[in-house]
């Protein structure tokens, strides 16, 4: 697949390795061409002052040492040790199919190449990606043949995918001494194919013989990253894709070059190729044996990357799961065994394309043993240990600016790591710094970024930057700088055919952009607009790390906040809300969470893109903006718009809107859970949002849609903007609803043509639109009538927002609806009330303290445990004659445990598990997965309690696998909506249970 088609540009081995890296190779060669980069730069104040160097924390043990630094690779993607009977060499394979090897011996001693796969064996190789040397498992093997084994893609031919494109290829190793007097070579002549299979997006790309002789070959699931498997391949043994294989090449079966052992897992599985070893991998990426051990890295899909341990049998659940975190394709059907998680996870917000490693056997002592693996993108390295499927310690160990794209062990066990960008060698070294106190500014006013940081006056060589659409972050509003280190200017990269995201930036290192949030404490009065908060990004050189600084109240400077963040409570005076005063909760999140937002897929910089550039007011702010950027930047370009101009088209500012608040997460490759696309680059019909079934429910809409058009009130996308409770989105940046972008949006699908063929549904919705015209018109009994539905409570809401429900029937409905007991209703409302009658509910971040310090009314909390929309308890247990019976009876639960027990158990149900009630998931021949509690067995049947707290016998003949969940069945957040009130309530009746 040409770049041009690629439809995502992720993973360095996502197709075909890293088509990232060849676009932006290829965009910065066009880019240097073009005559955009030939203006010269206008001059610009340097920024000489800046003192955001490094981290706040102490540097990491570990850098990159680069060795053979006379040595310079093109594009290379594995480095192996040869032989010792072919001397101290290593093989270094190119990309693009040129093999080379090189002496450990000879400072300055030339590559020398084994093989121009494309000049002297095929035309038609597009690729090589890996090479082995035949052995039995202790290096004596390879004098009877001398054999080496290439993994190689074959030229497309103008099409994603090539029948029998992918090939494993058999030369023989002509010359080469242990003494180095003669060199090798492999023989294009003797070439011969093994093993041929699609080619696509995903081949995986590895070969290694493990120490039982066999060679081991590494496949993905040969496409794209969107869609997420499209041909389903992941469980289906049918086929070679998605799997570890595992064959003989020093024998022959009839009819293959090769042997299928006979103690393979699915040799006598009908249907099944024999060749695999382990399945449900989407693209491992470097795999390794040490000893009788095998791991390796598989590029994930949306939000996790995986180190797996391979053994006989395993499958590893693509594309049912994504590294058994995230549900994928929960509808397929799962293969003959069960799923089994990564040794290790890693998500998107510190990892984004896993390569696997080796164990370190070289001469740093204190990673002797270790498995060393990194991060293609990121250039991260960490060191993890384990005792069979037990992670044992695991922690970062190195951040280098590389592109970490194979790893291999010399002669004397020292590891080795090729970065595909640059072309060198390397391996780890301590690092000098590793103790030295960390530099980083602790207050904005050491950061440089300042003149005066109490009149927030910018530095020289620092300039303001404004956006066209703002995202909503609870009426603060944000003033932006960018800073760039001397006198550098930015480059752009404007890649050819959308091979990449449009228009990204090329930042030089140590690149600084900020935003202060200020909030108005008199809405209304500019005058009062204290600053809250500043949020800075920092480019190393190699990726951006985000940071913030909380303003003091003086307003005077700003002090740096931990990684985990802060939160502060901030009175504001704003006359349209009950009581004339509020308090809002400031949240600063944390650095884990700023990445959610800043990633790769977006070029880190949302807000500083092309799109968002507000540099097309005046001729005065295009010269700026060239100077700034070095640039002549183009007029005629696409643009957001401010989502509240009323002069622009109403499509366009709801656009404008979703980009800007929702557009960083559901996006191809954005990492949202709920696959629909809200940037503006994606067109409306394929953006997976009209008439589309949300996936993370219905919140009980009637033909509930994610958009429903026509229909505001049966679109899950308004509610989810519109509520302060579970589900409120943005999820990330803000707490409060945007009313505005609220009734933008309501405005927005009010206007498409209705679709949707459900008549009770929309029935049902006209007649609520009736009731809700009956009730503004001062019919107060039809309040109730909509109270009774989330469609009709969620109109209320919005007549309420936009001020067409006024005065005594308006609070009539506010009182009302807060009185409500199920919370997808009276969340709507919540933002009405006064402070004082706000339920305030305890959240993500629990503190145990001030809820074993309350007294708590056990009467109050059994209507908790027993009430639909409250604790949920009774859906799964019993007390008394009462509840389901699912879960444990708690009806003497209170004997068992003291409070304290209790509470620990509810903030963290998998925190002891009693062998009783471990979950166990079976999965059966028909490929239905049942998980629940054993109430008996018998050489017939297993009998399985299930969610409703009914039997289910299940067929022993039937049962393809069982596996015990390391993760109590019940489900996490179990207080998060509640007060602490009504924790301590609950807690008392539980407590009372003897």
């Amino acid at each position: 697949m040409p770049p041009s088609q690629h439809l995502s540009i992720r993973h360095a081995p996502d197709y075909p390795l890293s088509m990232r890296t060849t676009a932006l190779l290829l965009a910065f060669a066009l880019a240097l061409s073009s005559p955009l980069a030939a203006q010269t730069p206008s001059p610009r104040t340097p920024w000489t002052t800046s003192r955001i160097v490094g981290t706040p924390e102490p540097p990491l043990p570990f850098i990159a040492q680069r060795v053979a630094p006379h040595l310079t690779f093109n594009q290379p993607v594995e480095i192996v040790g040869c032989p010792p009977q072919l001397g101290r060499r290593m093989a270094v394979v190119e990309r693009g199919g040129k093999v080379f090897t090189y002496s450990l011996d000879a400072d300055r001693g030339d590559a020398i190449l084994m093989i121009d796969l494309k000049q002297q064996y095929d035309k038609e190789v597009r690729e090589c990606y890996s090479i082995a040397f035949e052995h039995d498992g202790v290096g004596h093997r390879f004098d009877d043949h001398r054999y080496a084994y290439l993994f190689i893609i074959l030229d497309g031919k103008g099409k994603p995918n090539r029948d029998n494109g992918t090939r494993i290829v058999r030369f023989n190793v002509v010359g080469g001494s242990e003494t180095g007097k003669s060199l090798p070579r492999l023989n294009p002549a003797s070439a011969k194919t093994i093993l041929t299979f699609i080619s696509g997006g995903h081949n995986g790309g590895s070969l290694r013989f493990g120490p039982d002789g066999m060679l081991y070959i590494g496949i993905g699931d040969a496409e794209v990253p969107e869609p997420p498997d499209p041909r389903d391949t992941g469980q289906d043994l049918s086929d070679l894709l998605s799997s570890i294989l595992r064959i003989d090449v020093s024998e022959n079966d009839e009819g293959k070059p090769y042997r299928i052992p006979a103690d393979n897992p699915f040799v006598k599985l009908q249907g099944a190729r024999g060749e695999i070893w382990a399945y449900g991998l989407r693209n491992p990426w470097r795999m390794s044996f040490f000893n009788d051990e095998l791991l390796v890295g598989d590029v994930g899909w949306e939000l996790w990357e995986g180190i797996y341990r391979v053994q006989r049998g395993r499958n590893f659940g693509w594309s049912i799961t994504e590294a058994s975190k995230q549900v994928v394709k929960p509808q397929n059907k799962i293969g003959p065994t069960p799923i089994t998680p990564p040794l290790v996870v890693h998500s998107h917000e510190e990892c984004m394309s896993i390569t696997g490693g080796e164990v370190y056997r070289g001469k740093l002592r204190e990673l002797s043993g270790d498995y060393i693996y990194g991060d293609y993108e990121t250039g991260r390295l960490w060191a993890l240990r384990h005792d069979g499927d037990k992670l044992t310690s695991h922690r970062e160990i190195a951040d280098t600016t590389l592109k970490l794209i194979g790893f291999g062990i010399d002669a004397q066990g020292e590891l080795l790591f090729a970065d595909m960008a640059g072309g060198g060698i390397y391996r780890l070294a301590t690092n000098p710094e590793s103790k030295q106190p960390s530099t980083f500014p602790r207050k904005l006013s050491e950061s440089g970024l300042f003149e005066d940081v109490t009149k927030q006056k910018l530095a020289a060589g620092v300039y303001e930057y404004n956006v066209l659409a703002e995202r909503w972050a609870d009426h603060a509003k944000g003033a932006r700088l960018i800073a760039l280190p001397g006198s550098e200017t930015l480059g752009i990269i404007k890649p050819a055919d959308g091979a990449l995201p449009s228009n990204r930036w090329n930042f030089p290192a140590n690149t600084v952009l900020a935003k202060t949030y200020s909030l108005q404490l008199t809405r209304g009065r500019p005058d009062t607009a204290k600053p809250i908060e500043t949020q800075l990004l920092h480019y190393s050189g190699q990726t951006w790390f985000a940071y913030t600084y909380r303003w003091n109240e003086a307003g005077t400077d700003a002090e740096l906040v931990g990684p985990s963040g802060d939160e502060r409570a901030i009175e504001v005076i704003d006359a349209a809300a009950p009581g004339g005063k509020l308090k809002q909760n400031w949240r600063f999140y944390s650095r884990a969470e700023c990445q959610r937002c800043h990633t790769a897929w977006i070029n880190f910089v949302p807000g500083f893109s092309k799109l968002q550039l507000d540099y097309r007011k005046s001729e005065e702010e295009a010269k700026r903006w060239e100077m700034i950027t070095g640039l002549t930047l183009e007029r005629d370009e696409p643009k957001l718009v401010d989502p509240h101009d009323a002069s622009q088209p109403l499509d366009l500012r709801a656009r404008s809107w979703l980009h800007a608040n929702c557009g960083l997460c559901h996006r191809q490759n954005g990492g949202g859970s709920v696959p629909s696309f809200l940037n503006i680059e994606a067109k409306l019909e394929a953006a997976r949002l009209l008439d589309a079934m949300p996936t993370q429910g219905t919140f009980d809409l009637p033909d509930g849609r994610v958009i429903a058009a026509g229909d505001p009130f049966r679109s899950v996308l308004l509610l989810r903007i519109m509520t302060t409770g579970r589900g409120h989105m943005p999820y990330v940046g803000s707490r409060m609803v945007d009313d505005r972008g609220a009734i933008l949006i309501r405005d927005w699908i009010n206007g498409m043509p209705a679709s949707g063929t459900n008549d009770d549904a929309q029935a049902r919705r006209k007649q609520e639109d009736e009731t809700l015209a009956r009730l503004i018109k001062g019919d107060a009994k039809a309040l109730d009538a909509l109270l009774q539905s989330t469609s009709g409570s969620s109109s209320l809401a919005m007549a309420i927002t936009d001020g067409s429900l006024r005065g005594e029937v308006r609070q009539t409905a506010i009182d009302r609806s807060s009185a409500l007991r199920d919370p997808l209703r009276r969340d709507l409302f919540q933002r009405f009330l006064p402070d004082e009658r706000r339920r305030t509910v305890l959240g993500d971040r629990i503190d145990p303290l001030p809820i074993l310090a309350l007294k708590g009314n056990a009467a109050s909390g059994k209507t908790l445990f027993f009430q639909q929309g409250g604790g949920q308890c009774a859906t799964c247990h019993r007390i008394g004659n009462e509840g389901t019976a699912f879960g444990p009876d708690l009806s003497r639960i209170g004997e068992k445990f003291k409070p304290d027990e209790l509470l620990a158990q509810l903030l963290d149900p998998s925190l002891r598990i009693e062998e009783a009630w471990q979950a166990v998931l079976i999965e059966t021949d028909d490929g239905s997965a049942h998980t629940g509690f054993v109430t008996a067995r018998t050489n017939e049947a297993v009998t399985l309690r299930i969610a409703d707290g009914k039997d289910v016998s299940l067929p022993v003949k039937s049962i393809l696998s069982q596996r015990t969940q390391q993760l109590s069945i019940m489900p996490q957040g179990l207080l998060s909506s509640m007060t602490a009130q009504e924790a301590a309530d609950l807690l008392a009746y539980l407590a009372s249970l003897k």
